[in-house]
């Protein structure tokens, strides 16, 4: 097979995977497959429900590559820790960021708005506790020993709590400076805080995935998570703590000074390899017991936030930057998507109303989660490739919907992947969710939106799904090339029988939209001969060729493919392809002109069809002896021959045996 007839199987095996020519369907019902799509203003719960979102609103901030730690203020002022430029800013609702502090190292991981107003702020590596008055002025409270401060929280007596790393421990401060180690813990980092409504500490470690609880200075392990980090921990006001679990996120995010060193293994390799969850929240209910609330085998908890508007714990995720927000039955809903990878701290607890304060990263940004629905939102789904042109027909949709609120529908269309000025405007809105038909033909591309409308703000639509049908065009099978070969070239298909004589003849073909194929094979022999059916309805890519029901000679073949088994007559398509010349030969050559003069022995030996490869001599038909052409090489259909054989003299019979290349032969007697 030479280079050029593997090149068009290659193709022929790269054809795009499509179904049968059939009715299809482009279908959303799932939050899985909604969440390949984009959404402005609309959320979407675990059940795959669409619904109008909350209002998003964006606040400038400073110029700085990382926001590390938030806080909110009582009076709406938003306070960013930054890296790595070590930087304390104030952001009030208006946008407007001041700096007001600047410390000597690279980060501030940890931010606090004081009770009596003050924000303290924590810097690493080498850390220290900076508290800042009202004045901005600055005053060191804390330089511990430990590298890291990871987070920072307040007990009822004012105390400034100080969860560190390298290695962990938790610090008390008191108002008057002094620090006590409350956890001089086994583990590497303490990286999360919560101070329960009866004063207890609990304190999430960095690499052993470890609640710990602080109380009356005894500390005992709440709970012993599978995965490597409690990254954040909150309250309801009920009793119940939430706290996340996540896999190795302190490493993928801090400074390349950390030296993260493990006290211990507290669990094989295998074992955490077998958990598949990348992030897991859990509940600690009052009596103690957990128990897992919502998880993600794909997203990783950046922060954690108990949001008392809607009595429900938010997460903020990446790398895709989700908002989900989780109820105590663990019922969920999408909240909204950020355009940064990921939402790395949630901030409220400031003015009661105006809800709380996403910061992401890559890129830096802040948006102000506000109480209230948006009045209009809109769901944009992901590009729909059909692979090859198609005709779209009837869209329809399930949706509850009141007096005041609606959905409607538009598409566009495209043959390019990518959206651009060649594609349809968007059309006009579709309205009915039974009877809207799209009805254009001619498009490899779709895109759709769903836009929910609402106006009362107590009320939102709910879209649970649509679904978009869909033709593709019928194209025309494709035929690769078709081979000829002799039985010594290839062995014959398992479990059949071949004829005594034959050709096995293969192709390959393929159909582009994967209907199935059936094959008639014709059958030429050249010049100037009519096409002979050789084999009709043919379902395999290959056939036996019995070489004795045909004269020998010059052939061709043609495979003709067509579609019709899966399409209707009027649209099935056929294609062709002709193989190469090649010769049908079942005869043995012919011997003439045969003379025995002087011990030498002379004869021409020709075949009709194809060259004569061999010529043998015996004397007993038992031990042949090869007999070369006078030119020396067998390549031609007539070929002199004449040789001196050695003759025993008791033998008179000589047996001569011709052979043409496809093995036929003949054997000869001659008396001498």
């Amino acid at each position: 097979m030479n280079s050029k007839t593997l090149a068009c199987l290659a193709l022929l095996a790269l054809a795009p995977a499509l179904g049968a020519v059939k009715v299809k369907q482009i279908e959303k019902t799932t939050l899985a497959e909604f969440q390949t799509g984009n959404f402005v203003n609309v959320s979407i719960d675990g059940e795959g429900r669409l619904s109008l979102g909350p209002r998003l609103k964006s606040i400038s901030g400073p110029e700085e590559e990382f926001y590390l730690s938030a806080a909110a203020a009582a009076n709406g002022d938003l306070f960013l820790g930054t890296g790595h430029n070590a930087s304390v800013y104030r952001v009030t609702a208006a946008g407007k960021s001041e700096r007001i502090f600047k410390g000597e190292q690279l980060d501030v991981y940890a931010l606090l708005v004081a009770g009596n107003g003050d924000v303290v702020a924590a810097t690493s590596p080498n850390g220290r506790v900076y508290r800042i008055a009202k004045d901005n002025k600055a005053s060191e409270l804390f330089d511990p020993d430990e590298k890291f401060i990871w987070d920072l929280a307040e007990d009822r007596q004012g105390n400034i709590i100080c969860a560190l790393g390298n290695p962990g421990a938790v610090y008390s401060i008191s108002k008057g400076g002094s620090a006590e180690n409350l956890l001089p813990a086994e583990d590497a980092h303490i990286i999360s805080l919560n101070v329960t409504p009866d004063d207890a500490i609990l304190a999430g470690s960095g690499d052993r995935g470890i609640l710990y609880e602080i109380k009356n200075r005894k500390v005992r392990v709440l709970y012993d998570s599978p995965l490597d980090e409690i990254k954040g921990i909150v309250s309801d006001g009920d009793g119940n703590v939430y706290f996340a679990a996540v896999r190795g996120v302190l490493a993928q995010q801090s400074t390349k000074e950390i030296d993260i060193g493990v006290a211990f293994d507290k669990g094989g390799v295998a074992e955490k390899e077998a958990i598949r969850e990348k992030s897991i929240l859990y509940r600690l209910q009052p009596g103690g017991a957990v128990e897992t609330v919502w998880s993600s085998t794909e997203e990783l908890i950046y922060a954690v936030y108990f949001d008392p508007g809607s009595k429900a714990v938010i997460l903020g995720t990446g790398h895709a930057g989700r908002v989900y927000r989780v109820s105590a039955d663990g019922s969920y809903t999408q909240v909204c998507v950020s355009d940064s990878a990921q939402v790395f701290r949630i901030a409220g607890g400031g003015m009661p109303g105006k809800g709380y304060f996403l910061v992401t990263d890559n890129t830096a940004g802040i948006t102000q989660v506000e109480e209230g629905r948006s009045a209009s939102g809109t769901y944009f789904s992901e590009v729909f490739d059909a692979r090859i042109q198609s005709r779209f027909g009837r869209l329809n949709w399930n949706a509850e919907t009141t007096p005041q609120t609606s959905v409607s529908f538009a598409v566009r269309m495209g043959n390019s992947d990518n959206p651009d000025r060649s594609w349809t405007a968007w059309s006009a809105p579709f309205t009915d969710p039974e009877n809207s038909n799209i009805n254009a033909g001619g498009y490899r591309f779709l895109q759709a939106k769903a836009v929910l409308n609402s106006a009362n703000p107590a009320e939102t639509p709910a879209l649970s799904g649509y679904r978009i049908y869909y033709l593709t065009d019928n194209l025309k099978p494709e035929v690769g090339p078709v081979l000829v070969q002799k039985p010594d070239e290839r062995k014959p298909v398992a479990d059949s029988k071949p004829p005594a004589k034959y050709l096995h003849v293969l192709w390959e073909a393929a159909d582009p939209n994967q209907d199935r194929l059936n094959y008639n094979v014709y059958l030429q022999k050249i010049p100037g001969s009519e096409w002979t059916l050789l084999g009709g309805n043919v379902k395999e890519k290959w056939l036996y060729l019995d070489c004795e029901l045909f004269a020998d000679g010059k052939y061709r073949l043609k495979v003709q493919a067509d579609d019709s088994l899966d399409n209707a007559p009027t649209l099935a398509r056929t294609a062709a392809r002709v193989s190469p010349p090649f010769i049908i030969d079942s005869t043995a050559p012919a011997l003439s002109e045969f003379s025995a003069a002087g011990g030498r022995i002379v004869f021409m030996a020709s075949d009709e069809a194809s060259a004569v490869a061999l010529a043998q001599y015996s004397f007993d038909a038992k031990e042949w002896f090869p007999i070369l052409p006078e030119d020396m090489v067998g390549d031609s259909r007539i070929e002199k021959f004449s040789f001196q054989p050695a003759n025993p003299k008791n033998f008179r019979v000589l047996f001569i045996k011709v052979s043409d290349e496809f093995g036929n032969y003949k054997v000869f007697q001659k008396s001498l």
